[in-house]
């Protein structure tokens, strides 16, 4: 359920955030919004008939505010109706909704059963410190790359804000997620299709990605 939330929080990046119980809104105010409608006339293209670079920046953030939204849609269970401001509204509606159930099982004492990555044996018990824990599976982090799309899966043990760190981790090596695919259950397992975005970026290679949330994830030295 925290992965839930957490992964809820950072598709509506640029939408709002949820702090201390109260919405701020941090990435477009509404004003803008409102002036996605229609552009200028002459003025919207070059000389050439080629579009202007601010027209194509244009297009890519709306295409990018778009697929937020539809990513919101898939996952909020209960969208009242499709225009911009009901789901958005629906979408902190239902986070709220998580939030209090995570308060309300944290106060039951109920937060330790949420987590499971140890799987013990009546024998290999007796041989543990009280510090130490056998993870179900062992770690995973593979990274294909295809011209600008590429496909990251990472299997590893989980940790309180996990899914945050890795969504933000991929969008500052320049990866914009398509797809996703995320459990908390047992271990934290992630699989997404993503497609490199900014013309002026350097190329990043598979391998700097792979370390990158090989480190992310708390592992030290190399992943191998």
């Amino acid at each position: 359920m925290n992965g839930e939330v957490g992964f809820l929080d950072n598709v509506v990046n640029g939408f709002f955030k949820v702090e201390t119980g109260q919405v701020v809104d941090t990435l477009v105010n509404m004003d803008e919004i409102g002036n996605d409608v229609g552009e200028k006339k002459g003025g919207a293209k070059k000389p050439n008939g080629q579009p202007s670079k601010n027209l194509m920046a244009e297009r890519r953030r709306r295409k990018r505010l778009n697929d937020r939204l539809s990513m919101l849609r898939s996952i909020v269970p209960k969208i009242s109706k499709m225009d911009r401001t009901s789901i958005l509204g629906d979408t902190i509606d239902y986070m709220r909704e998580l939030l209090d159930k995570i308060h309300r099982l944290q106060e039951e004492g109920m937060s330790e059963n949420l987590n499971h990555i140890i799987n013990l044996t009546p024998n290999s018990s007796k041989d543990l410190k009280p510090n130490q824990v056998i993870v179900r599976n062992p770690p995973k982090f593979d990274v294909e790359r295809r011209n600008k799309d590429t496909r990251v899966e990472v299997c590893c043990t989980a940790k309180p804000g996990l899914l945050i760190s890795t969504l933000s981790t991929l969008d500052a090596l320049g990866l914009d997620i398509h797809q996703c695919v995320i459990s908390c259950f047992n271990d934290f397992s992630f699989q997404a299709s993503c497609y490199e975005v900014g013309e002026d970026r350097s190329h990043v290679s598979s391998e700097d990605v792979k370390q990158a949330l090989f480190r992310n994830a708390g592992y030290g030295g190399r992943c191998l």
